[in-house]
């Protein structure tokens, strides 16, 4: 008797672009069998339809999987779209917040007035 079913971590992952090919290949054979069925008459057209509904079904999920990111990395690449929407929109908030104030954004150095102020 073997030690049991495989644990999670024991599995190789499977690669997403090969799941997506696969479900491409077979949904476009499911959708030339219809056609072909259709054309040799073997069946109806409603029938043809039926079958080949599966068949694109399966192509558009197939190029769904192969085109989207697994998990982990699209956590890690919306991480950092969202640090950079982040300091992109505490840039805007400065510059709408001096535009409104009727003054450019203040830099680190004091401007002459500051610095005639300081030195009265």
């Amino acid at each position: 008797m073997g030690p049991g079913p495989p644990k999670p971590g024991d599995m190789r992952p499977r690669n997403r672009r090969t799941v997506g090919a696969v479900g491409v290949v077979a949904g476009v054979a499911l959708a030339l069998v219809a056609v072909m069925s259709l054309a040799l008459d073997a069946i109806s057209a409603e029938q043809a339809v039926a079958i080949a509904t599966p068949g694109i079904v399966l192509i558009i999920s197939g190029l769904i999987v192969a085109t989207l990111p697994d998990p982990e990395t699209g956590r890690r690449l919306g991480f950092r779209a969202g640090v950079s929407a982040g300091s992109l929109l505490g840039r805007w908030r400065a510059g709408f917040r001096s535009a409104r104030d009727g003054q450019l954004p203040r830099s680190n150095e004091p401007s002459n007035n500051e610095a005639e102020l300081r030195v009265r």
